[in-house]
C-alpha cells in the first residue's frame, strides 16, 4: 500500500472509529482500492471490523465472502444525506466498527461539513482519491471543476492504469495546482508501482543555467516546492509577474504566475521572492526576466523554501496566455 493510509491505531481517538474516504469519479478504482486495503495486512488488525458504505455501484463490485472473511461489512446508501447523526449511530451500534471507508459518490462535490455531526465518534482521519491515469487529461480539459471538488481536501491521490507512456508530469501538475498538500502515487494497470519512461522534467536541472521557459514554469515550480534542496546553489533564468515588494526590504520582491485551479476566477499563486536587485517603477502584473542563484532557506512552519539571489533582471513581454499548465 505504499503507507497510503495513516495507522488506525491512534489513543487520540480512544474507543471512536475513524473514517477514511474513498474519492473519485465512477470507476476510477475506488473499490479496488477498498479491497486492497481490507487484504493489506500491514494496515489491517486481525481483530479489524470494517464498516464499508458505499454511495454508488461501479464496474468492480464486493464479493460477499470476501467481506465476510476480512470482517467487513457492506451498506449501500443512496445518498450522503442519508448519513444524518441518527443513522451514524445506528450503524455504529449494529455493526460496532473499528473503522469506517467511505465510497463516496464520484458525482457529488466533497463536502467535510457532511461528517461535522459524527466527528466525535466517528472522525474523518484520511481522504484517498483515485485517478484513472487514461482519462484524466479528459476530465482536465472538460470537467476541471468537477474534478477540483474531488481531489481539493485529498490527503492521498492514486493514479491508476498507468502505462509506460503515462504523462506523469502533467498529471502531477494540475493534481498540485488543485491541492500542494496531496501526496501522489502511480499505479500500473494491476496495481503494481508504476515505471514511467517519461518522468523526466523538461529542463536539464543539471545545466550550468537552468533555462525555465514560460510553457515550463509551472512544471519546474511544483517540483521545486515538492524538493527545494535539489535546486539549491543552482544558477536559473525565471520568468513572471511581478507581484509586490517585500515591506522594509527595498531590493526584494515578489514574483510568479498564476496557476488555474479550475476556472480563470479561481486560480493558485506559484510565486517565488527575488532578492539582491531594485528595479524602479514596477507595476502589478508587470513582467520580468531575472537570472539569478537559487538558495534554500528555513520557514517559520517547518521546512525550507526557495528564493532567488538575482544576478541580472530585465523588463519581459509576457506569453499571450498568463496562466500556468502542466502539460
Amino acid at each position: 500500500m505504499y503507507a497510503k493510509m495513516k495507522s488506525k491505531h491512534s489513543s487520540v481517538f480512544n474507543m471512536a472509529s475513524p473514517i477514511y474516504i474513498f474519492s473519485g469519479f465512477l470507476d476510477s478504482g475506488k473499490t479496488s482500492l477498498i479491497l486492497d486495503t481490507l487484504s493489506d495486512e500491514g494496515f489491517m488488525e486481525s481483530d479489524s471490523r470494517t464498516l464499508i458504505l458505499s454511495f454508488e455501484e461501479g464496474e468492480e463490485e464486493y464479493d460477499r465472502e470476501f467481506l465476510k472473511e476480512h470482517n467487513a461489512f457492506l451498506v449501500q446508501m443512496d445518498d450522503i444525506e442519508e448519513l444524518t447523526v441518527e443513522k451514524a449511530l445506528e450503524l455504529d451500534t449494529l455493526y460496532h466498527p473499528t473503522q469506517v471507508f467511505v465510497e463516496y459518490n464520484g458525482s457529488q462535490p466533497l463536502n467535510n461539513d457532511v461528517f461535522l455531526g459524527i466527528r466525535d465518534f466517528w472522525p474523518v482521519v484520511q481522504i484517498l482519491s483515485t485517478v484513472d491515469a487514461t482519462t484524466f487529461s479528459l476530465y482536465v480539459n472538460n470537467m476541471r471543476s468537477m474534478l477540483f471538488e474531488q481531489l481539493r481536501y485529498s490527503d492521498c491521490v492514486i493514479v491508476n492504469r498507468c502505462t509506460e507512456d503515462t504523462d506523469a508530469i502533467m498529471i502531477r501538475g494540475n493534481i498540485k495546482a488543485m491541492n500542494r498538500a496531496a501526496r501522489i502515487f502511480y499505479e500500473g494497470e494491476h496495481g503494481q508501482p508504476a515505471n514511467l519512461k517519461g518522468g523526466v522534467l523538461p529542463f536539464d536541472i543539471n545545466a550550468e543555467v537552468i533555462d525555465i521557459k514560460d510553457d515550463d514554469y509551472g512544471l519546474w515550480y511544483m517540483d521545486a516546492i515538492e524538493d527545494p534542496s535539489k535546486y539549491n546553489e543552482k544558477t536559473i533564468i525565471l520568468r513572471g509577474q511581478f507581484d509586490q515588494k517585500l515591506k522594509g526590504y527595498e531590493s526584494s520582491f515578489i514574483m510568479g504566475r498564476k496557476a488555474m485551479v479550475c476556472c480563470d476566477k479561481d486560480t493558485s499563486s506559484c510565486s517565488i521572492t527575488v532578492t539582491g536587485i531594485t528595479l524602479d517603477g514596477l507595476e502589478k502584473d508587470q513582467w520580468l526576466e531575472v537570472k539569478g542563484i537559487l538558495r534554500t532557506v528555513p520557514v517559520e512552519e517547518g521546512g525550507e523554501t526557495l528564493v532567488l539571489y538575482a544576478k541580472e533582471a530585465r523588463y519581459y513581454n509576457g506569453p499571450e496566455d498568463p496562466y500556468v499548465y502542466f502539460n
